[in-house]
């Protein structure tokens, strides 16, 4: 019985309590024991990977010069505020920022703004992307909204997705129609829910539950609106914005404020210790020395920006920092952006709570981009720019034509000019108006919503009204600036000037009659002309027994006796429709001697054989667009396909040629049904497939073909609605309906198509430099220094060499030669002479501006119609195109000239003038001292010399 109470006694509460506490201090100590030393390794590796942080240090990118070592793109030091992410300065975040956000403000810095999601004066949400078209634009947007999660809210809301794990590229595509109907505004509050910005107001664990459990997107947004402005939400949401875009490529700063003053940054280094995570950094920025107060050829040198969100994957696979990084974007600096760009390096730190340095780990040095040095002369540059802006204006504003009794109201507000060694290829200058300061585009505090909005997305609703208004045109807005199928306006007719097209480079425009030395080239090498030939324009308008009742007609009349060089100096077109005509007739009057200009044409590089397997091209480093001259195969395609949209237009019309008939219902429309979509597409594929086989300038079968048209014609009044309404319409009236109108109408459509492509009428129109011919003046250039230099094409070039942070020649680029074609010394002479006549002699079309010039020079006016029909309609007029040489006995540099709605082609001469009076500025002083130039600023530049003496010369 003693046993049994002592047994019980001992089982008492007390012991029960220290052996469960036992038991709980050999858990804890286990634990601990577990932790310390069997995780040990694991736990300091994640303590170090969260306490490190990569500090990276951006290489300056390469330098571009000029030939003489200018310095036409550079780097200079700013000073950034950057923001840490740490467990004190993710706590004090909003702390943090509104202190930072006040000191920026009273310093009048501004914080770096590159989201894309933007707030209007109304305090309206809007999207803003840049890009050329309404695809890149698009697939931006998609890109956004993508990396910011909403590619999940997308598919949501598409209910055979919702619960599918599997996606295939067509689901894709149906998340990324979905994601583009979601609108900013909606955009907007999603992000302040997505970045529990609701933390601003310091809710209690439970508000902060229900905020994110059972409020919606839109009630928050409500709250938060309450006691913040949608501008200053939209502030903090920047940075958090940032810091989610870089957290995909580690823990690295996010840039808060770009190329702040350097007094701030010593401000802001004062209140460090108030401010956790903040701090500043030092990098080098690109600036361009000439682009604020002269634009210098910013086509050519081309400007950096951010990468776009729609290009994340093709640059982070090359080691970019999407969130930092800045790429060319154009010209030179996106064409060498492999070379220019530096090798970015940087320090692995550890850091504290607040996000300040501790401890050095190791680094990375950087290494400077390599230099590119261009063959473009600034004096040159300058003067050719200043000369075309200049004449543009001046054409614009005072010039009055006599000759069409047209009064100063052209729309001449874009150009290009190019001026190019001869011997080389080499480019001294190349210009395209208007440009545009660089250093706005890269520089982010620089490029305002107002600015970007000017440049990448104008409005056409007040642009084209005030252009309309300006030329007194009878058209809207709507004729002039159509909407896409996305609603947005098009400048259909290229009315406009866009300063980040390069004119010179990618605007293709037809020659006119600066083709015409090609023309005698041709003519005089197949020996169908020679410096006896004559003809007589004095009779009215040229005429041939194989244009059928074709007729051209000529500008002026320029005598019974207008040979070669006559014919060269005043321009005459009668002349060239008869050298055209007799290279037809001399290689067989077929179809393969249609292509009897262009064999000529396509050795100096005017376009390129369309059965060839190469891509035609100037060889000029930076985009170009390479136009062709006129062929039989390349006129046909052309014809075939504009010629659609002319059959729709007049058959919808119901009149063509003033042949009245039924407007018919043949143009594509969403709505139709799939058997009048195949019904319209097989009336419109009968008429083109019989032009399309036919190759002889009669029509064979023509009867067979225009029977063939009744039953598809009383197919589509069947399975058309609009066209059997408008049938029984016009039966109601009174008249009775039958094809036979239409079918009149077509047989005429088919014949005038048949002669534009199987007759030589195209070809005698290219003689002159008309018709389907378009080049860019870049082409234009290299044809005529192939010519004048005696036959050798040359590569158009515009860098030099490639040197290291040294200077020394990592690259050199030497003239190359493209092709070579054998010119008749005296067929050259000839050539030349002509074009001497057109400087010098009293009836000469540029004689006004060069007669009296001292170093002889040859040159060729061209004035080329943009449409005849109706370009005064639309505030266009011809393009005004002027090409030269000098000294014309040996010629050293050629300079080409567009002026688009320029009036007349001898209204560029001026800008080959300037270019002559730079580069031969030693000569004229030393051999003429008496000269005085026509311009001040080509003896005399006003852009000054950037230069370093470490450059190599």
């Amino acid at each position: 019985m003693k046993e049994k109470k002592a047994k019980i006694k001992f089982l008492n509460r007390f012991n029960a309590i220290i052996v469960i506490m036992l038991i709980i201090f050999i858990c804890i100590i286990s634990r601990l024991i577990y932790l310390q030393v069997f995780k040990y390794d694991d736990y300091t590796d994640k303590a170090n990977t969260q306490a490190r942080r990569f500090l990276p240090e951006k290489a300056p990118r390469g330098k571009i010069y000029d030939s003489s070592g200018n310095i036409l793109a550079d780097n200079k030091t700013v000073y950034n505020l950057t923001f840490t992410t740490t467990d004190d300065s993710s706590k004090y975040f909003y702390d943090t920022m509104k202190k930072v956000f006040k000191l920026l403000d009273d310093r009048k810095d501004e914080q770096q703004d590159n989201f894309n999601l933007k707030i209007d004066n109304n305090g309206k949400p809007y999207f803003d992307f840049s890009g050329n078209s309404d695809d890149t634009k698009k697939a931006q947007e998609i890109r956004f909204k993508r990396d910011r999660g909403l590619n999940d809210v997308a598919k949501r809301n598409i209910p055979e997705l919702k619960n599918k794990q599997e996606l295939t590229d067509g689901d894709e595509d149906k998340i990324n129609q979905e994601l583009l109907k979601i609108n900013a505004e909606d955009t907007f509050n999603y992000l302040l829910k997505f970045y529990t910005m609701y933390d601003i107001l310091n809710p209690t664990a439970k508000e902060k539950q229900n905020y994110k459990q059972y409020y919606t997107n839109k009630e928050i947004a409500d709250v938060l609106l309450k006691k913040y402005s949608i501008k200053d939400l939209r502030r903090f949401m920047i940075v958090k914005d940032a810091i989610k875009m870089q957290s995909y490529s580690g823990f690295k700063p996010v840039t808060i404020a770009y190329n702040i003053q350097k007094d701030s940054s010593y401000i802001f280094y004062q209140k460090l210790s108030d401010l956790p995570g903040i701090d500043i950094s030092v990098e080098p920025m690109r600036t361009y020395p000439y682009a604020t107060n002269y634009n210098l050829a910013s086509g050519v040198i081309g400007y950096v920006s951010s990468i776009d969100s729609s290009k994340k994957d093709r640059y982070e696979e090359k080691g970019y920092d999407l969130s930092t990084d800045l790429i060319g974007k154009a010209g030179i600096e996106s064409a060498f952006e492999s070379v220019l760009k530096g090798n970015t390096g940087g320090t692995t730190v550890k850091v504290n709570s607040q996000g300040r340095k501790t401890e050095e780990l190791f680094k990375n040095e950087s290494s400077p981009g390599e230099n590119v040095h261009l063959t473009i002369n600034k004096n040159i540059q300058y003067s050719v720019e200043q000369t075309l802006k200049d004449r543009l204006n001046y054409v614009a504003t005072q010039y009055v034509d006599l000759q069409d009794n047209k009064k100063s109201n052209f729309n001449a507000t874009r150009g290009a000019a190019i001026v190019l060694e001869a011997k080389t290829g080499r480019v001294l200058a190349l210009a395209s108006y208007p440009g545009y300061d660089a250093n706005i585009i890269s520089d982010p505090n620089e490029l305002t919503p107002e600015i970007s909005k000017q440049y990448f997305s104008p409005d056409y609703d007040k642009l084209g009204q005030e252009f309309i208004n300006k030329h007194h045109l009878n058209k809207t807005v709507d004729d002039l600036f159509p909407k896409d199928k996305s609603g947005v306006r098009q400048d259909k007719y290229d009315l406009l000037p866009k300063p980040f097209y390069n004119y010179a480079t990618m605007g293709l425009i037809p020659p006119g009659s600066t083709f015409k030395p090609l023309t005698s080239l041709a003519g005089l090498q197949e020996g169908v002309i020679d410096s006896g030939t004559r003809v007589n324009d004095a009779n009215g308008p040229y005429t041939n027994k194989l244009l059928g009742t074709q007729q051209f007609h000529d500008d002026g009349v320029h005598g019974t006796s207008v040979d070669i060089k006559k014919a060269l100096a005043v321009s005459c077109n009668f002349f060239y429709y008869e050298t055209g005509m007799r290279l037809y007739e001399k290689n067989g009057g077929n179809i393969t001697a249609l292509d009897s200009l262009a064999k000529y044409a396509w050795q100096l590089g005017m376009g390129n054989d369309p059965n060839s397997k190469t891509k035609g091209s100037t060889g000029i480093e930076i985009g170009e667009s390479f136009g062709q001259t006129y062929n039989y195969q390349y006129n046909k395609d052309q014809t075939l396909m504009y010629g659609r949209f002319d059959l729709v237009n007049a058959l919808e019309a119901g009149n063509y040629e003033g042949r009245s008939f039924v407007q018919l219902d043949i143009g594509n429309k969403d709505d139709d049904s799939d058997e009048l979509k195949a019904t319209k597409q097989k009336f419109k594929d009968y008429i083109f497939d019989y032009l399309k086989n036919n190759n002889s300038s009669s029509l064979t079968g023509v009867n067979q073909f225009i029977k063939g048209l009744d039953p598809l014609l009383d197919q589509l009044q069947k399975d058309s609605k609009v066209f059997s309404d408008r049938v029984k319409k016009y039966n109601e009236s009174g008249k009775k309906y039958s094809n036979a109108n239409v079918r009149a109408a077509i047989e005429q459509f088919i014949y005038n198509e048949n002669a534009l492509i199987n007759t030589p009428a195209q070809l005698v129109l290219a003689s002159i430099g008309q018709g389907v011919n378009n080049f860019s003046i870049v082409q234009v250039a290299n044809y005529i220094a192939t010519i004048v230099n005696g036959g050798t094409r040359y590569k158009v070039h515009l860098v030099d060499k490639i040197t290291d942070s040294t200077g020394a020649v990592v690259q050199e680029f030497k003239p190359e030669v493209l092709n070579k074609i054998d010119i008749s010394p005296t067929n050259l002479s000839l050539i030349k002479q002509g074009m001497e006549m057109a400087n010098t002699d009293d009836l000469g079309t540029a004689s006004s501006v060069f007669k009296n010039f001292p170093i002889p020079t040859g040159g060729k006016t061209g004035t080329a119609t943009y449409n005849e029909q109706i370009q005064d309609q639309i505030g266009r007029s011809a393009y005004g195109v002027y090409i030269s040489c000098a000294p014309i006995n040996d010629p050293e540099i050629v300079v080409a000239v567009v002026m688009y709605d320029g009036a007349h082609g001898f209204l560029g001469a001026d800008v080959a003038k300037a270019a002559y009076e730079t580069y031969f500025k030693d000569r004229l002083q030393k051999d003429y001292p008496n000269y005085q130039p026509t311009f001040s600023y080509t003896f005399n530049s006003p852009v000054p010399d950037k230069k370093e003496d470490t450059v190599n010369k």
